[in-house]
């Protein structure tokens, strides 16, 4: 019979396994600069193309590996076509991010301008699912964005603190 304690040990010895498979380290820029060592993994992790229709962009270096994108949704609401996405916190930090859907036609043009940023704030481990809806019929694709914002405002408090 087999005791508990090895059962235990086995099933500890799994978790780990799993969790530290398929992890990238990503290294964060030093204070005062903005470049990294890990550059090529960044760059791949921060658009995700795997379902077509709804291209998702971490537009921020410093959230990869921090917050993540996933369940994206297309559907049509009459002649309109409506996307979705769940932003998730993966970290104990809250996180003030903007986002930004930008909508394309079949053969990937994008359509009209740009809609404006929308700014929305994530809680530690909070997960938020966050749509929009085209406002054009042959909008049928869309690039989800998102970021940290970098306004005028923020870069004044930036440059405070840096003088404190």
């Amino acid at each position: 019979m087999i005791s508990f304690r090895y059962l235990a040990l086995s099933f500890l010895a799994i978790v780990l396994l799993i969790e530290t498979t398929g992890c990238t380290t990503v290294s964060q820029p030093e204070e005062g600069l903005n470049t990294y060592s890990n550059q090529e993994i960044i760059q791949t992790r921060a658009v995700d193309t795997s379902y077509l229709p709804l291209k998702r962009v971490i537009a921020s270096d410093y959230l990869i590996g921090y917050i993540s994108v996933v369940n994206p949704r297309i559907g049509k609401t009459g002649s309109f076509t409506k996307a979705q996405v769940t932003v998730q916190n993966l970290t104990q930090n809250r996180y003030s991010l903007e986002y930004q859907f930008q909508w394309e036609d079949a053969q990937g043009f994008t359509i009209g301008t740009p809609r404006p940023w929308k700014r929305f704030v994530l809680a530690p481990k909070e997960a938020e699912n966050i749509h929009e809806m085209a406002l054009r019929p042959e909008a049928i694709k869309a690039v989800f964005t998102v970021r940290l914002p970098d306004d005028a405002y923020i870069e004044l408090n930036k440059q405070l603190e840096k003088k404190q």
